[in-house]
């Protein structure tokens, strides 16, 4: 009974982790937000940020890196 419990909270927060994704697939696919014509360093400053962090999350999830 306790996984039934788990289980519907498990499945719960992989929709809100897909909610998450879909909003960064939509975010990445327009350019962050910017123009072409406005991007500077700092744009490529935060693009590096988000590609670090998506980095970790996928070494995590695959046992790459520092995770292997």
């Amino acid at each position: 009974m306790g996984n039934e419990k788990a289980l519907g909270n498990f499945i719960g927060l992989m929709g809100e982790a897909r909610e998450r994704i879909a909003e960064l697939q939509e975010y990445i696919d327009n350019h962050m937000n910017t123009s072409p014509d406005e991007i500077n360093w700092g744009n490529c400053g935060s693009a590096e940020y988000l590609l670090a962090q998506l980095t970790e999350l996928t070494d995590w999830a695959y046992n790459r890196g520092e995770y292997a």
